[in-house]
């Protein structure tokens, strides 16, 4: 990773189901922006390797991966990203879905990520979003998504700990999207405020 260098990144927050991936790869696409999902890194991970092995402790039982682990990857994918000049600091902006997941990633991310814009992708109906996550487990082959246990575990840890991590940035960060409507529409809701950005 470059030295002193922080990276212009927005981040896209919300409870599992809120639709963060689907906006973050959309988001991908537009020229000078950079997608980095945790939870597809955490994914691509071989299950048969130390961290593998690790993570997958975790992941099963629905329990966030420890701040401690997770930063080290996510710097190390920023700094394979850089090798490949995927990510060209100065040029790109991050686009961030599932990082930071706690107050003290936050804390940790911060001597390297300058973060300009914060979308917050509410679900009032928890039933939507169990509903989401059951049909994208079915798509996306997430069998630990189909457990009501596992899935009410998340949420409980979302609620616990990610949503306190909004409190390390300053409200005028944060822009709350309703992420229950129709796709496209919290994509417009996104875009706009992305077109006000300096």
């Amino acid at each position: 990773m470059s030295e002193h260098i922080r990276y212009r990144s927005i981040i896209l927050f919300g409870m599992p189901g809120s639709g963060k991936g689907t906006q973050g790869a959309v988001l991908g696409q537009l020229p000078d922006f950079v997608h980095i999902s945790m939870g597809d890194i955490f994914r691509k991970i071989p299950r048969t390797g130390r961290f593998g092995q690790e993570i997958e402790r975790y992941t099963s039982q629905g329990l966030m991966v420890p701040d401690d682990l997770t930063v080290r990857i996510f710097e190390r994918h920023l700094m394979v990203l850089e090798m490949q000049e995927l990510l060209v600091p100065g040029q790109h902006t991050l686009i961030l879905d599932g990082m930071p997941r706690s107050y003290t990633q936050a804390e940790r991310l911060n001597a390297f990520i300058d973060v300009i814009q914060i979308f917050h992708l509410k679900i009032n109906d928890t039933v939507k979003a169990m509903e989401r996550l059951k049909t994208r487990a079915l798509r996306e082959s997430r069998l630990d998504d189909m457990s009501d246990e596992v899935i009410n575990r998340r949420l409980r840890t979302y609620y616990d700990e990610t949503f306190a991590t909004l409190s390390f940035y300053p409200k005028d960060l944060v822009s709350d999207i309703e992420a229950g409507q129709r796709m496209i529409d919290v994509l417009c809701d996104i875009a706009n405020k992305l077109a006000s950005l300096p």
